[in-house]
């Protein structure tokens, strides 16, 4: 975000989303046909190239192992719905996702091809003045007013996914012109079209959602920091969730706002409350498992509030220094 914290802070009022919709089938022939391209009608989902196979999405390996060996929940809480465990993935195979490079690439069959020259007339219309090889905040701002979205919407977001972007407030043109072709979408009005498709996508391929999130961390990061201060995390939070917001959301934004000395969110922490949330048991919640120590700070405050006793936040480091040191504690809550 470097300093133009403006262009991507969540609004007051959550934006409306554009959605599909599917006139009913007209014969019991062709409802499969209609359901399907009801959704992805544009997207046919088809293998990765693995000579296509895109590597500048990370894919942090930590958080993972950490979570290979935890075993589940007892029982979810009541009314807990784990909407990401339930998804129908689109076009995983073999058990991994496809990162955004292979769904744009490799999934996008469309018989209209985008040229460069195309692109490059597009991107001049957006190029800063000073500094030719880059889309900077004013260009971006006259993009989201074309494209019809507010600067801090979640397609814009996505649009940053899409074309893999390192900073926010800047696209470059690389960044610009590579991903618009990988896009297919080389007009104002394509470009909203794949946007809507995506988004759809998003609702429910949880795998896809998944790189969505972790790309948000990457992409909040000031250069060469290594962790979001607490505003920036929050802001990011809540744009992600734009589409699908997590049980207990609200309680979580409030517990980080309410304690002053949390101030940093590092990688792992982030990685990891996305599968928080797809827990979200805090009766069952087992502290002695492989969480940061922030999510069983989160538990205890939420059940000393409904006790209505105040909660008492502990400091990981005893140094009231950095409270978000997210380690694997070791049995001893």
């Amino acid at each position: 975000m470097g300093n133009c914290l403006k262009c991507f802070q969540s609004s007051s009022a959550a934006p409306t989303l554009p959605t599909t919709s599917s006139p009913a089938p007209n014969n019991a022939n062709s409802s499969s046909c209609q359901a399907a391209t009801n959704l992805v009608n544009c997207y046919d989902i088809v293998g990765p190239n693995s000579n296509e196979r895109c590597a500048i999405y990370d894919r942090p390996r930590e958080t993972d192992e950490l979570l290979s060996n935890r075993t589940s929940l007892n029982k979810p809480a009541n009314n807990c719905d784990t909407k990401r465990n339930s998804f129908k993935s689109l076009g995983l195979l073999n058990g991994s996702a496809p990162t955004m490079s292979e769904i744009i690439t490799t999934a996008v069959k469309e018989s209209m091809e985008v040229s460069h020259q195309t692109l490059n007339k597009l991107f001049d219309v957006y190029k800063d003045p000073d500094d030719e090889d880059m889309i900077l905040t004013d260009g971006i701002e006259r993009l989201c007013n074309d494209l019809n979205y507010q600067p801090d919407e979640f397609a814009i977001l996505v649009l940053a996914w899409c074309l893999d972007a390192s900073q926010m407030c800047r696209f470059t043109k690389t960044e610009f012109i590579d991903g618009l072709h990988k896009m297919r979408a080389d007009t104002i009005a394509s470009i909203r079209l794949r946007l809507e498709q995506t988004i759809e996508m998003l609702k429910v391929d949880a795998e896809m959602f998944k790189q969505l999130y972790r790309f948000t961390f990457r992409f909040g990061l000031e250069p060469d920091q290594r962790v979001l201060s607490l505003e920036m995390a929050i802001d990011l939070w809540k744009l992600v969730f734009t589409v699908q917001t997590p049980d207990l959301f609200s309680n979580w934004v409030n517990f980080l706002e309410k304690h002053p000395n949390i101030r940093r969110i590092p990688k792992d922490t982030w990685n990891m409350y996305l599968n928080f949330t797809e827990q979200c048991d805090i009766e069952n919640y087992d502290d002695t498992e492989a969480w940061p120590s922030l999510f069983d700070d989160f538990v205890e405050y939420e059940k000393n509030r409904k006790l209505d006793v105040p909660a008492v936040h502990r400091d990981d480091d005893n140094n009231n220094d950095d409270p978000l040191q997210s380690h694997v504690k070791s049995g001893v809550s």
